[in-house]
């Protein structure tokens, strides 16, 4: 159906051949936004929605609709200030709702920050634990599966520890597992070895691919040498190296 009352005998080339029904818009055309209505309908406002107009006229709304949204924070500023501009009391309430939402924003960054961290921790956790004699493979007691400590039929070599009275000296060493997969291990020294010697970690489990670090300590109580022998064990192998300390 055809848009137009022109008389067919007016129309010339599929366009109007007369302008005599012709309406100038003027100022009316509202730059294609829609805002306005319908073009040539006598309306040059703003669209009203349930008669409410969409740009408040007031300089207070009008400083509200331009600069962000109304928490009550400006009108306490102009209470206090009544010289104030509407528009800086406005613009100082925003600041403060976006340092709100940059203090909020940055909480949960700290918590997924501090989520991740946890992880990662809980992780290198459980590595230092399978290190320190807290993650084992198996349940069993060492001494009935490995009996009393005692010195193997070869002497991997001499750790010597010379300290002050009551002073603690350390010697670090690492171990591998040199069978395949993990091997549950008992890490002790042999009777009679005096209680000044101690080893970190005492029992665990060995890796085959990643070393585990042992930390022997020594702390006299009294002067003189001091003699015995550490011994590493596990269901497959055996090593024993002789301990010296001295002050």
């Amino acid at each position: 159906r055809e848009a137009n009352k022109m008389d067919k005998s007016l129309i010339k080339s599929f366009g109007p051949g007369s302008f005599a029904d012709y309406v100038d818009f003027k100022d009316e055309f509202d730059g294609g936004d829609g805002q306005m209505g319908v073009a040539g309908d006598g309306n040059k406002q703003l669209e009203k929605m349930d008669q409410v107009p969409q740009l408040a006229k007031s300089q207070s709304m009008s400083a509200k609709n331009a600069w962000g949204t109304d928490t009550g924070y400006a009108d306490t500023l102009r209470e206090k200030n009544p010289k104030m501009d509407t528009a800086r009391a406005q613009q100082l309430e925003n600041w403060q709702n976006q340092q709100e939402v940059r203090a909020k924003n940055l909480g949960l960054k700290d918590m997924a920050d501090n989520f991740d961290s946890q992880q990662t921790t809980a992780e290198e956790n459980w590595r230092a634990l399978s290190k320190f004699g807290v993650e084992r493979v198996a349940d069993f007691d060492y001494d009935e599966e490995f009996g009393a400590v005692a010195v193997g039929d070869d002497i991997e070599g001499t750790i010597e520890i010379k300290s002050a009275l009551n002073r603690v000296e350390t010697h670090t060493m690492a171990l591998r597992n040199p069978y395949m997969g993990f091997a549950d291990f008992r890490a002790a020294f042999t009777e009679g070895t005096s209680s000044d010697w101690v080893i970190e970690p005492a029992e665990g489990s060995l890796m085959q691919r990643e070393d585990t670090d042992f930390v022997i300590k020594y702390r006299p109580s009294s002067p003189g040498m001091s003699e015995g022998y550490l011994v590493i064990e596990t269901e497959d192998f055996k090593k024993t190296w002789k301990v010296v300390g001295s002050t």
